[in-house]
C-alpha cells in the first residue's frame, strides 16, 4: 500500500509539472450553441475553434460549464483528413484530457450544448512540446481564401496522330539546256503541297550517275538489305519516313543551280530578268546532287499556294538532264473516343492554414 501511495504521489507530481511546463494555447469563455452547421465557416462562429499543433505535441484540454449540472459535448477533428481524435457527448466536463499529435496537424474543436439550448462554458486548450526547440511554434492559424473544384468526367473525341502517308508530287527527268543552245537554260517546276502535309522531300539528281545511284539503293531496299521495310521501294520515301538517314549525294561540283520560289520570281527567273528573289529555306549553286526535308514550319505560303521549283545550267556548251523528285508526307487525322476529366463547378472557400512562426 506504502508503494502504491508512492507511486500516485510521483506520477501526480509528474503530472503537475507537465502542466506547469504547459503552454497555453486558448483559454477562452465560450458559448456552445445546439449544434454546428458549417464546419468550414467563412467567419467565426460560436462553438468551433481551430489551432495548429506540431508532431509531438501533448494537447491539454479542459472543458466546464459555468453551470453544475448542465453538460456538452466535444469532437476533436484532424481538419486536413476529417478523421475524429476524440469525442465526448453530455458530459459535465473535460479535465485534463492528453491528446499526442502524430503528426503535424491542425485540430477542430466542436462543442455544443446537450441541453437543447446554448450554454456558457469555459475552454482551456494547453500544449506540452516534444523539445524545446518547438516551444516557440505559433499554434494560431490564418484563413486562406482557394478554389475548390467539383470535377465530372465525360466522353470526349480527341485528336491524335496518324500515320504518315506519303504522296508523290513531282518524279520526272527533263532536260536544261546550255546557255549557248537556243533552248531555255533555265526551267520551273511548279507544284502544290496537299492539305495535311506535316513535311515534304525533295531530291534532285543531274546526270545519269546521280540516277543510277539512287535506282542502287532502291535495288537494296527491294532485297531486304537496308533497315528499310520492303514495301517501301522508293528511298525518298524512306528518307521522308526516317528510315533512311541519308539518300545519295554526290560532293562534286556541277553546273546546276536550283531554287524555289513564287510564280512571279519564277516568271522572271525563266525570262533571265532581274527582280526575281529565291525563297531561303533550301537552294543550292554549283550542283551535282542534293536533298533535303522541309517541314511545314519553313515552307513558305504564297498566296496561290504553289511553289515552283527553278533550274538553271551555268554549262555554256551541254545540255544537262536533271532528275527532280518531291514527296509530300501527309499525316491521317484520326479521332478516338476518351473518358475526360473536366471541371463541373468552381467555389472559393476559406481554409484554415498555419500562422506565421
Amino acid at each position: 500500500m506504502k508503494y502504491k501511495l508512492l507511486l500516485l504521489a510521483l506520477l501526480w507530481s509528474v503530472a503537475a509539472t507537465a502542466q506547469k511546463n504547459a503552454l497555453t494555447v486558448a483559454e477562452l469563455s465560450i458559448t456552445a450553441p445546439v449544434s454546428v452547421e458549417n464546419p468550414q465557416p467563412a467567419k467565426p462562429q460560436d462553438g468551433l475553434y481551430f489551432y495548429g499543433f506540431q508532431k509531438g505535441d501533448v494537447v491539454l484540454v479542459n472543458v466546464e460549464p459555468e453551470k453544475a449540472g448542465q453538460t456538452i459535448n466535444l469532437e476533436v477533428q484532424d481538419f486536413a483528413s476529417g478523421s475524429v481524435v476524440y469525442s465526448s457527448k453530455s458530459i459535465k466536463k473535460v479535465k485534463d484530457l492528453r491528446l499526442t499529435v502524430p503528426q503535424k496537424a491542425i485540430y477542430r474543436f466542436i462543442l455544443t450544448s446537450a441541453i437543447g439550448n446554448p450554454l456558457a462554458a469555459h475552454l482551456s486548450i494547453k500544449r506540452l512540446p516534444a523539445n524545446d526547440e518547438l516551444r516557440h511554434f505559433n499554434p494560431n492559424i490564418t484563413w486562406k481564401n482557394i478554389a475548390d473544384t467539383t470535377w465530372t468526367t465525360a466522353s470526349e473525341k480527341v485528336l491524335v496522330k496518324g500515320e504518315l502517308t506519303p504522296t508523290t508530287l513531282i518524279d520526272k527527268t527533263f532536260r536544261v539546256a546550255s546557255m549557248a543552245n537556243l533552248n531555255p537554260s533555265r526551267v520551273s517546276v511548279p507544284f502544290k503541297l496537299p492539305a495535311n502535309t506535316v513535311h515534304w522531300v525533295y531530291w534532285v539528281g543531274v546526270g545519269q550517275q546521280s540516277v543510277e545511284d539512287l535506282k542502287n539503293m532502291t535495288k537494296l531496299i527491294t532485297k531486304g538489305a537496308s533497315v528499310v521495310a520492303s514495301t517501301v521501294v522508293s528511298p525518298v520515301v524512306g528518307f521522308g519516313l526516317g528510315l533512311l538517314p541519308s539518300l545519295p549525294q554526290v560532293a562534286a561540283s556541277g553546273n546546276i543551280d536550283y531554287y524555289f520560289m513564287n510564280k512571279a520570281s519564277a516568271d522572271k527567273f525563266v525570262a533571265d530578268e532581274e527582280g526575281w528573289k529565291p525563297y531561303t529555306f533550301a537552294q543550292g549553286t554549283g550542283i551535282v546532287s542534293d536533298y533535303k526535308k522541309v517541314s511545314l514550319s519553313e515552307t513558305p505560303k504564297p498566296a496561290d499556294g504553289t511553289l515552283y521549283a527553278t533550274f538553271r545550267n551555268s554549262n555554256t556548251v551541254t545540255g544537262l538532264d536533271i532528275t527532280l523528285k518531291i514527296v509530300a508526307f501527309e499525316q491521317e487525322k484520326k479521332y478516338v473516343t476518351r473518358q475526360v476529366r473536366k471541371p463541373a463547378k468552381v467555389e472559393q472557400k476559406l481554409v484554415p492554414v498555419f500562422g506565421e512562426q
